[in-house]
Protein backbone atom coordinates (compact mmCIF):
# COMPACT_ATOMS: atom_id res chain seq x y z
CA UNK A 1 0.00 0.00 0.00
CA UNK A 2 1.40 3.35 -1.06
CA UNK A 3 1.03 6.20 1.46
CA UNK A 4 0.77 8.80 -1.31
CA UNK A 5 -2.32 7.08 -2.67
CA UNK A 6 -3.97 7.20 0.78
CA UNK A 7 -3.19 10.88 1.23
CA UNK A 8 -5.83 12.34 -1.14
CA UNK A 9 -8.66 10.43 0.59
CA UNK A 10 -7.50 11.73 3.96
CA UNK A 11 -7.23 15.27 2.60
CA UNK A 12 -10.68 14.97 1.00
CA UNK A 13 -12.21 13.80 4.30
CA UNK A 14 -10.47 16.59 6.23
CA UNK A 15 -11.51 19.19 3.68
CA UNK A 16 -15.12 17.95 3.78
CA UNK A 17 -15.21 18.11 7.60
CA UNK A 18 -13.74 21.61 7.56
CA UNK A 19 -16.17 22.70 4.85
CA UNK A 20 -19.07 21.35 6.92
CA UNK A 21 -17.79 23.24 9.97
CA UNK A 22 -17.50 26.48 7.98
CA UNK A 23 -21.05 26.03 6.67
CA UNK A 24 -22.33 25.49 10.22
CA UNK A 25 -20.54 28.65 11.37
CA UNK A 26 -22.12 30.67 8.54
CA UNK A 27 -25.54 29.24 9.42
CA UNK A 28 -25.04 30.26 13.04
CA UNK A 29 -24.00 33.78 12.00
CA UNK A 30 -27.02 34.01 9.68
CA UNK A 31 -29.36 32.95 12.51
CA UNK A 32 -27.87 35.57 14.85
CA UNK A 33 -28.15 38.34 12.27
CA UNK A 34 -31.70 37.29 11.31
CA UNK A 35 -32.85 37.28 14.94
CA UNK A 36 -31.44 40.76 15.55
CA UNK A 37 -32.89 42.04 12.26
CA UNK A 38 -36.31 40.63 13.11
CA UNK A 39 -36.22 42.18 16.60
CA UNK A 40 -35.38 45.64 15.26
CA UNK A 41 -37.96 45.38 12.47
CA UNK A 42 -40.65 44.51 15.04
CA UNK A 43 -39.65 47.46 17.22
CA UNK A 44 -40.42 49.76 14.28
CA UNK A 45 -43.63 47.90 13.39
CA UNK A 46 -42.38 46.15 10.26
CA UNK A 47 -41.44 42.70 9.10
CA UNK A 48 -37.77 42.05 8.24
CA UNK A 49 -38.72 41.95 4.55
CA UNK A 50 -40.53 45.30 4.77
CA UNK A 51 -37.54 46.84 6.51
CA UNK A 52 -35.35 45.38 3.74
CA UNK A 53 -37.48 47.11 1.11
CA UNK A 54 -37.26 50.38 3.03
CA UNK A 55 -33.45 50.12 3.24
CA UNK A 56 -33.15 49.26 -0.46
CA UNK A 57 -35.42 52.09 -1.59
CA UNK A 58 -33.62 54.55 0.64
CA UNK A 59 -30.30 53.53 -0.89
CA UNK A 60 -31.63 53.30 -4.46
CA UNK A 61 -34.61 55.62 -4.92
CA UNK A 62 -36.69 55.43 -8.09
CA UNK A 63 -35.95 51.81 -8.94
CA UNK A 64 -38.47 49.50 -10.53
CA UNK A 65 -40.12 46.50 -8.93
CA UNK A 66 -38.03 44.17 -11.12
CA UNK A 67 -34.80 45.87 -10.04
CA UNK A 68 -35.84 45.77 -6.39
CA UNK A 69 -36.70 42.06 -6.55
CA UNK A 70 -33.32 41.34 -8.17
CA UNK A 71 -31.45 43.31 -5.49
CA UNK A 72 -33.32 41.54 -2.72
CA UNK A 73 -33.11 38.09 -4.33
CA UNK A 74 -36.86 37.65 -3.91
CA UNK A 75 -39.55 36.91 -6.48
CA UNK A 76 -41.32 39.81 -8.12
CA UNK A 77 -44.66 38.72 -6.62
CA UNK A 78 -43.21 38.60 -3.09
CA UNK A 79 -41.71 42.08 -3.42
CA UNK A 80 -44.91 43.34 -5.01
CA UNK A 81 -46.92 42.22 -1.97
CA UNK A 82 -44.46 43.88 0.40
CA UNK A 83 -44.53 47.11 -1.63
CA UNK A 84 -48.35 47.05 -1.72
CA UNK A 85 -48.53 46.90 2.09
CA UNK A 86 -45.92 49.64 2.48
CA UNK A 87 -47.72 51.83 -0.07
CA UNK A 88 -51.02 51.44 1.85
CA UNK A 89 -49.17 52.53 5.01
CA UNK A 90 -47.81 55.63 3.23
CA UNK A 91 -44.20 54.45 3.38
CA UNK A 92 -43.64 53.84 -0.35
CA UNK A 93 -44.61 55.98 -3.33
CA UNK A 94 -45.21 54.63 -6.81
CA UNK A 95 -44.52 56.93 -9.72
CA UNK A 96 -45.30 56.29 -13.39
CA UNK A 97 -42.88 58.32 -15.54
CA UNK A 98 -44.46 60.37 -18.34
CA UNK A 99 -41.92 59.11 -20.89
CA UNK A 100 -42.56 55.39 -20.18
CA UNK A 101 -45.97 54.56 -18.75
CA UNK A 102 -45.20 50.83 -18.67
CA UNK A 103 -42.87 51.06 -15.68
CA UNK A 104 -43.40 52.12 -12.08
CA UNK A 105 -40.64 53.77 -10.08
CA UNK A 106 -40.61 53.12 -6.35
CA UNK A 107 -39.31 55.43 -3.63
CA UNK A 108 -39.71 56.21 0.06
CA UNK A 109 -42.39 58.82 0.74
CA UNK A 110 -41.26 62.23 1.95
CA UNK A 111 -43.58 61.93 4.94
CA UNK A 112 -41.89 58.69 6.01
CA UNK A 113 -38.43 60.22 5.53
CA UNK A 114 -39.44 63.24 7.61
CA UNK A 115 -40.81 61.11 10.44
CA UNK A 116 -38.13 58.39 10.49
CA UNK A 117 -34.37 58.43 10.49
CA UNK A 118 -33.66 55.52 8.14
CA UNK A 119 -29.91 55.91 8.60
CA UNK A 120 -30.34 55.57 12.35
CA UNK A 121 -32.50 52.47 11.96
CA UNK A 122 -29.90 50.92 9.68
CA UNK A 123 -27.05 51.98 11.93
CA UNK A 124 -28.82 50.51 14.91
CA UNK A 125 -29.13 47.16 13.20
CA UNK A 126 -25.81 46.89 11.44
CA UNK A 127 -23.57 49.17 13.44
CA UNK A 128 -24.62 48.45 16.97
CA UNK A 129 -25.10 44.72 16.56
CA UNK A 130 -21.70 44.08 15.01
CA UNK A 131 -19.77 46.86 16.72
CA UNK A 132 -21.05 45.85 20.17
CA UNK A 133 -19.76 42.32 19.60
CA UNK A 134 -16.42 43.70 18.38
CA UNK A 135 -16.06 46.07 21.36
CA UNK A 136 -16.16 43.06 23.68
CA UNK A 137 -13.38 41.29 21.78
CA UNK A 138 -9.62 41.68 21.94
CA UNK A 139 -8.23 43.87 19.12
CA UNK A 140 -5.83 41.17 17.88
CA UNK A 141 -8.66 38.64 17.79
CA UNK A 142 -10.79 41.00 15.68
CA UNK A 143 -7.87 41.53 13.30
CA UNK A 144 -7.52 37.73 12.97
CA UNK A 145 -11.23 37.41 12.21
CA UNK A 146 -11.08 40.12 9.55
CA UNK A 147 -7.94 38.63 8.04
CA UNK A 148 -9.47 35.15 8.00
CA UNK A 149 -12.69 36.37 6.38
CA UNK A 150 -10.74 38.26 3.72
CA UNK A 151 -8.64 35.19 2.96
CA UNK A 152 -11.71 32.96 2.81
CA UNK A 153 -13.43 35.43 0.50
CA UNK A 154 -10.38 35.36 -1.79
CA UNK A 155 -10.37 31.56 -1.80
CA UNK A 156 -14.04 31.43 -2.76
CA UNK A 157 -13.68 34.07 -5.47
CA UNK A 158 -10.75 32.13 -6.97
CA UNK A 159 -13.07 29.12 -7.33
CA UNK A 160 -15.42 31.06 -9.63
Amino acid sequence: MNLKEDLPDTNDERAQKEADEIIEIFKSIKRSVSCKYEKIAKEYGYTPQQLGVIFHLYKMPSITLNELSEHMNLTKSTVSGIVDRLARQGVVNREVPENNRRIVKLSISEEFKNNNDICLIKKRFIGEFISNAIKKTDKEEVEKIIYGLRQFSKLLSEEE
